[in-house]
Order: structure tokens, then C-alpha cells, then sequence
């Protein structure tokens, strides 16, 4: 049984800036390898391959030339809201080409939108809601059995009469650390296809670790759908193992963990750090965290550690907005926090959403004298998006128009309650410019992108494409054309 697992092409925020690509950097698809790791386990005759578009810049012509190449039985597609128009169109070319493949569809947009994430094209045969592992391996053997696929547990799937239909959602997985570690090695050119972001980052090669899954906050803009609000997580033990087979196998330099919250467990944070500033070489990394899980206690044992930058999800210097995203963080604690992140000597990244329902001019001027009473290092702005699954999705919901590929956290899809989308792209960027402007940020942001040869070769390479870029975009501003 030949099984292609493949992250589509996602569309980038606007033309012209896909050479900032090369600098942001790729993440490995976690959630793929994890799925890969789990089938090979337990379906060990299946012949797994994985094609990873936006790593090695594949348009969706070419990602389809290359599943058709591997013959498949079964395709599996994971899927973002973005790069949910991507993913139907080389899933219904793969049909058209493999009429013998049944395509299954997973991701957080399938578990965000539920069942109107299977499109009435039939470009998808089954949908998994939720994680993937159990599902999936489930689907697999009983396709390679012959046996009905209707009533697996958690799927989405068209019946006779066109309709869709669910099935009872499969429980999420308890012991994390029953799962396999992720197939690290089916992604071509790991690490190297897989560079850090230049702007923000220690050094290369790096790696990528999920610890944990679930998060018990309930922030009113998050997506929880997938892994739901139960935390669960690795085992320090595990974690550290991991770790060494990364950096003995790949040479890996410089750790991500991409967990939503992973100071969350204090206890196991501490008891990690412990193992880590035992290892033979100390290795950087980096994590997000809530303001409100952490202490100075904490800040020095990770730096202790190895931990090079935490970024901390601060959203909005507002009060009310904050009140209104259910954050349930106040700006003078995050200011504390952010301030001890920096005496304990590691980087403090801010994350901030732009243009919330309730923003305004009042809380814009807020959220700027927030950040100028805040040592970050660095700030990602991101513009609001009302991805599937969240609760202010439900809100906005009517005023999207189907503008799937615009939800990326770089497009303003809808206006807030008191400022308009003209008025919400002004303000973001002044703000940014406000942020980034200043000199010590700038002299900081240089040091980090030619701190190491490798980074530098990375930023002047993407120069010239930069230039062109910018270029265009001047042309066509000048003639008149927004």
C-alpha cells in the first residue's frame, strides 16, 4: 500500500512578497511526521512518502506531479484554512490523474470547520476530525482490508445522496509519549530545506519539537478544535531523548518548541531544564508561554537551560480588548514578566493581534505605549484573523465572503467595531513602524541576522529578490493603484 502524505502550497499574504519567504524561514509539518511516524509503527507494509510544497517552493501543478509519480493508494493531505483552495485543487487533480487513490483530508481547518470543510466538488473522499494517528492508521487498514470505512471512528464523509455526515469524535490521545517520535527522516533535505527565521533565531540548523497538546485557556481568537482544552505532554525523559536523537542525527544547533503554552506544567518544566543543563553540550531554544505561568524561578532555571527567547502572547495593551478576547492576562503583569524574561538574560518576543473586534483608535494608542514600556526584543503583529473553530469566527462569520486564502494573520479580513479596514491598515502600519523604527531594535534585529555566516549568506541571497520586490510595489503605488 503506497501512502503519499503531502502539505499543499499555501498562498503568501500578497504578491510581490514571497522573498521574505527565504528569510521566515519553514517549519517541519509536525503533524504529517507524527502520522508517519505512527502508521509505519503499526501498518508496517504501507509505503510512506511525504511532499512538503512550501519547503521546497512546489506550486501545485508541480506537488501534483510528484504524488502521481508515487503511485498512491492513498493520499493524505493536511490542511490550513489558507491552504484550504490549494488543497482541493491538487486533490481533485490527483483524482482526475489517480482515479484509484482515495484522498483523506486532516488538519486544524478540517477540524475548525467541521463538516463544510468537505466542498461539494468531492474533492475529498474521508475527512479526519481531530488527531490524526489512531484515525487515520484505522482508515488505512481497513481500506487495505476491504472493510466499510462509514462508521470510524471520528471521519467526515459523503453518504449515497451527496450528504455529510459524521461519526462520533475518536477520544484524543492520553500518553503522549506512546506515540513515536516524529519521522524526521522522510522529509527531503531536513534540516537544511528547513531554515529558521533569519530575523529571530540563534543559528541553523534547527530543529522542531511539539511537546505537548491541549490548552485550558479559552482565548476567544485560538482554535482549539483539534487538540481541545486537556493538556497532555511528553515526558521530560522523552523530550530530552528526542533532542539528542535530533542533534546525533541531523546535527541540529538550535531547538523551537512549538507548543501553545509550554511553561503550562511548572513542574515538568523544571525537572526538563534539569535534563537539559545536563546534556554533554548545551543546546539553544525557544518557546511560548502565557505571562501568567511563569515566575522568575522558572526564567532562570530555562535560562540555565539553554532557553535563547520566549515569546509571549500579548495580543493588545488594552484592557478591554484583552477583557473582550477572554485573554485573562493584564497588561501589568505581562509588563513584569516581560522585564524579569530579560534580567534572567533571554530574549522576550511580544505577539500582538492588530484589530480585534473591539479595537479602536483608543486602544491602538494604548497598545503602542504598551509596547514602548516593554523590553522586547522583538514583536510579531499579526493582523486579526477569525480562523475556523474560534469563537469570534462564529461572530464574524457572515462578513467573510470566502476568503479562505486571505486567512493567514497578514490580511485585515474585516473591519473592527470602530475602525474601518482603510483605518485598521493605516494604524497597523504606523504601529509597526512605531516598533521597528527605533534604533536600538534595528541594531538588535542586524546583530541577530548576521550573527552567524550561515544566516547572513541567507539574508544577502534574498537581497536582490527583496529589491525587485519592493521595486514593483513602488511602480504600482505610483500609478495610482491600491
Amino acid at each position: 500500500m503506497n501512502v503519499t502524505l503531502v502539505n499543499p502550497p499555501y498562498t503568501f499574504w500578497r504578491p510581490g512578497a514571497e522573498p521574505l519567504g527565504a528569510l521566515l524561514g519553514h517549519s517541519p509539518p509536525l503533524g504529517l511526521l507524527s502520522l508517519a511516524a505512527y502508521v509505519r509503527e503499526h501498518v508496517p507494509e504501507a509505503v510512506l512518502k511525504i511532499i512538503d510544497a512550501p519547503a521546497h517552493d512546489l506550486s501545485c501543478e508541480a506537488t501534483v506531479g510528484r504524488v502521481v509519480e508515487s503511485v498512491p493508494d492513498v493520499v493524505g493531505i493536511t490542511m490550513t484554512t489558507t491552504a484550504a483552495p490549494n488543497a482541493e485543487a491538487i486533490a481533485l487533480a490527483v483524482k482526475a490523474r489517480c482515479p484509484q487513490a482515495i484522498v483523506v483530508v486532516g488538519g486544524p481547518h478540517v477540524s475548525g470547520a467541521g463538516q463544510a470543510a468537505l466542498p461539494p466538488s468531492g474533492a475529498f473522499d474521508l475527512a479526519v476530525v481531530g488527531e490524526g494517528e489512531e484515525t487515520f492508521r484505522d482508515l488505512l487498514e481497513r481500506l487495505r482490508d476491504g472493510r466499510p470505512t462509514a462508521d470510524t471512528p471520528g471521519i467526515l464523509f459523503r453518504d449515497a445522496e451527496g450528504v455529510v455526515r459524521s461519526t462520533p469524535r475518536r477520544p484524543p490521545v492520553a500518553d503522549l509519549d506512546s506515540l513515536p517520535p516524529p519521522a524526521f527522516d522522510l522529509l527531503a533535505g531536513f534540516p537544511r530545506a528547513y531554515p529558521p527565521n533569519a530575523f529571530f533565531s540563534p543559528g541553523e540548523p534547527a530543529g522542531t519539537l511539539s511537546t505537548s497538546r491541549g490548552c485550558p485557556f479559552r482565548c476567544a481568537f485560538c482554535d482549539q478544535s483539534t487538540f481541545g482544552h486537556t493538556f497532555r505532554a511528553l515526558s521530560p525523559a522523552t523530550i530530552a531523548a528526542a533532542i539528542e536523537r535530533l542533534r546525533a542525527d541531523y546535527g541540529i544547533r538550535y531547538l523551537i518548541f512549538y507548543d501553545d503554552t509550554f511553561t503550562l506544567d511548572r513542574r515538568r518544566v523544571l525537572e526538563l531544564c534539569e535534563l537539559l543543563g545536563d546534556l554533554p553540550r548545551r543546546i539553544p531554544w525557544s518557546c511560548d508561554a502565557n505571562v501568567a505561568t511563569v515566575d522568575p524561578e522558572m526564567l532562570q532555571a530555562m535560562k540555565r537551560a539553554g532557553c535563547w527567547s520566549i515569546s509571549y502572547g500579548l495580543e493588545s495593551g488594552s484592557r478591554r480588548v484583552l477583557q473582550s478576547l477572554n485573554k485573562g492576562i493584564d497588561p501589568d503583569r505581562a509588563r513584569e514578566v516581560v522585564h524579569a524574561t530579560r534580567a534572567a538574560g533571554i530574549r522576550a518576543r511580544g505577539l500582538f493581534i492588530f484589530g480585534t473586534p473591539e479595537e479602536s483608535a483608543e486602544s491602538v494608542r494604548e497598545t503602542r505605549a504598551f509596547m514602548r514600556s516593554l523590553p522586547l526584543t522583538t514583536a510579531n503583529i499579526s493582523k486579526f484573523t477569525p480562523y475556523p473553530g474560534s469563537e469570534l469566527h462564529a461572530q464574524v462569520a457572515h462578513l467573510l465572503n470566502g476568503q479562505a486564502e486571505q486567512l493567514n494573520g497578514m490580511n485585515f479580513v474585516v473591519p473592527s467595531k470602530h475602525l474601518s479596514l482603510e483605518e485598521l491598515e493605516r494604524e497597523y502600519y504606523l504601529t509597526v513602524r512605531h516598533f521597528y523604527a527605533r534604533l536600538g531594535t534595528c541594531l538588535t534585529h542586524l546583530s541577530i541576522m548576521f550573527g552567524r555566516w550561515r544566516k547572513a549568506r541567507r539574508v544577502l541571497a534574498a537581497v536582490p529578490g527583496l529589491v525587485r520586490a519592493g521595486c514593483r510595489a513602488h511602480r504600482h503605488h505610483s500609478r495610482g493603484v491600491s
